[in-house]
């Protein structure tokens, strides 16, 4: 950049009236430039304000420092700009070098600089883009941009996740964060880092060397082998949408008794977002910089229990090996095991006692180790009622269930789908990078009258659909999956009082027993009895579902 000092004189109409040069270097050059300004309002050719008493103006790739002051000599006022040096090239060198992707945008989003990382990470070359809109670079909506968004909100926008387009049409996927750059309290323009999985994967590499030598530093053999797992891994309190009384009530219980360090059982039927809950209690948590592990019980064949939980010793069984179980993995953190009425009752008594006795052993192993594990368990059941059916042992039931945590399923929170429509709809238009702010009238009403025997998971899941499957910017009642558009399981007023009255006939269980085998068989029937798509929508995993159709006989016809 090339030094200049310039005084400019303007009127009170802000069209300038004279200039002056005081640096000799490159005078010629400028002079011959700006007189052609002269008798032109200074706005015509440097985006200035004028209200500022000083700041920076971009003039031509050169970069102006300007200080405003009062025209003694006569009206109007005078503005005094002082230009870069060379020690510019230095820091365009510099950022150069530096592996993470760096632009710089003036304040209404035209880009001054990007470095060689930038240029290789978006697949593009500067010297077609430097001078150019944001929009004009990108194909994106102004409203995901993270740098347009600091811009407008002058407010840092860390670590967002962005897909885009490039010039060349190819679709880019990085982790940006944007800065508001200010000078005297006037906002000036816009810094942006980007990074893309190379970046990642040298930092996760970084991290790795720091860690080793953090563990090698540190004389306590225990010490090396942990890790130190964040609390972002996780979701927390502020994940859990709804303003139901019922679903708050769980929501409170669950903050209280997070740092309490007791045993909390949550039930609620599947897709009620029962891991959501223990994943928030971790995060509150005194084990929150520690390890979250997740067990579906019923996920886990009978005969794979123990080893999982416990790990193995090598030469205990064919193919063996020295293997630390979930209770090691989970040391000085928390353990979920979620489903626990699925688990086997000799299994149960196993736990039972390493509950007690806070150590164990691995499957074929002859030391006590010890363990430090919160225990948090779910039950898409009654557990009272598992515990009279004989699926969940009594000693255990009383061992887990210091704290009960009810989940309410969304058919009892009808206010709450539409509050969790609109945040599904903001959470995966910013995924799929697609504008859908509204839903049509009837599609908001067929979602109310909707039972979601599948809950809230069953909500994501048909939101999902249909983001990917629309193309404008409302949902239609065409873009909900078919079972949807038909209105199959639809809450009917007129009949809730023979609800009632089934109700007064038999016993609870059997009443969602029988609902929930006819909800098994109407579904897999549509699927073509395909297990696996069937699973998918009603949210549960594949193990789950079979072993639902072998619990009702549910014959599978090919």
């Amino acid at each position: 950049m090339v030094s200049c000092d310039i005084i400019c004189f303007i009127d009170d109409n802000n069209v300038v009236q004279h200039f002056e040069f005081k640096s000799n270097i490159g005078k010629d050059n400028f002079q011959e430039v700006w007189s052609e300004y002269v008798g032109k309002p200074i706005t015509d050719f440097l985006d200035i304000d004028l209200n500022a008493g000083s700041g920076y103006v971009d003039w031509l790739g050169t970069i102006l420092r300007f200080t405003k002051s009062e025209n003694f000599m006569g009206k109007g006022f005078v503005l005094f700009m002082t230009g870069g040096t060379n020690n510019g090239k230095v820091y365009e060198e510099a950022m150069d070098a530096i592996s993470e992707g760096i632009q710089i945008f003036d304040r209404n989003g035209y880009l001054l600089f990007c470095n060689k990382a930038s240029e290789r990470i978006e697949k593009t070359d500067r010297t077609n883009i430097i001078g150019k809109h944001l929009l004009d670079i990108y194909e994106l909506n102004e409203e995901y941009s993270t740098t347009l968004t600091a811009i407008k909100n002058k407010k840092s926008v860390v670590n967002r996740c962005d897909n885009f387009k490039n010039r060349n049409g190819e679709i880019i996927t990085t982790i940006n964060s944007g800065y508001p750059l200010s000078f005297d309290g006037g906002l000036i323009g816009a810094l942006c880092l980007v990074q893309d999985v190379a970046n990642l994967e040298q930092n996760w590499t970084r991290t790795n060397v720091f860690e080793k030598y953090l563990s090698e530093r540190d004389l306590d053999d225990r010490s090396k082998k942990k890790k130190i797992f964040y609390t972002h891994k996780y979701y927390t309190f502020s994940d859990l949408i709804g303003k139901n009384p019922s679903f708050m009530e769980a929501v409170n219980l669950s903050q209280s008794v997070a740092l309490r360090d007791c045993a909390v059982l949550i039930c609620g039927e599947t897709g009620t977002g029962k891991e959501l809950f223990a994943q928030s209690i971790h995060s509150a948590s005194k084990r929150k910089n520690k390890e979250f592990v997740a067990m579906n019980c019923a996920a886990i064949p009978e005969s794979m229990i123990e080893a999982i939980l416990f790990g193995t010793e090598k030469g205990t069984f064919t193919g063996s090996s020295d293997r630390m179980g979930l209770f090691e993995q989970a040391d000085g953190g928390t353990l979920f095991l979620d489903e626990i009425n699925s688990m086997d009752l000799n299994a149960q008594s196993k736990l039972l006692r390493v509950l007690q006795e806070k150590r164990f052993r691995r499957v074929g192993g002859l030391k006590d180790i010890d363990c430090d594990v919160r225990i948090l368990s779910s039950t898409n059941e009654d557990p009272l009622k598992c515990v009279e059916s004989n699926k969940l042992r009594r000693d255990l039931y009383y061992r887990i269930n210091t704290v009960t945590v009810n989940v309410p399923p969304l058919r009892q929170r009808p206010e709450d789908i539409d509050v969790l429509t609109g945040y599904f709809i903001e959470r995966l238009s910013y995924r799929y990078s697609r504008q859908v702010d509204s839903i049509a009238a009837e599609v908001a009403g067929r979602l109310n009258r909707y039972n979601w025997p599948g809950n809230v998971r069953e909500l994501l899941h048909v939101f999902e659909y249909v983001f990917n499957i629309i193309n404008g910017k409302q949902v239609e009642l065409s873009h909900l999956p078919k079972y949807l558009q038909g209105g199959q399981r639809e809450i009917d007023p007129s009949k809730a009082d023979g609800c009632k009255m089934s109700l007064q006939q038999a016993p609870l269980e059997q009443i969602m027993a029988e609902y929930e085998k006819q909800v098994l068989e109407e579904l897999l029937k549509r699927f073509g009895y395909n297990v696996t798509r069937t699973a998918e929508l009603l949210g549960v995993k594949r193990q789950s579902l079979q072993y639902r159709i072998n619990k009702y006989g549910i014959r599978i016809e090919k």
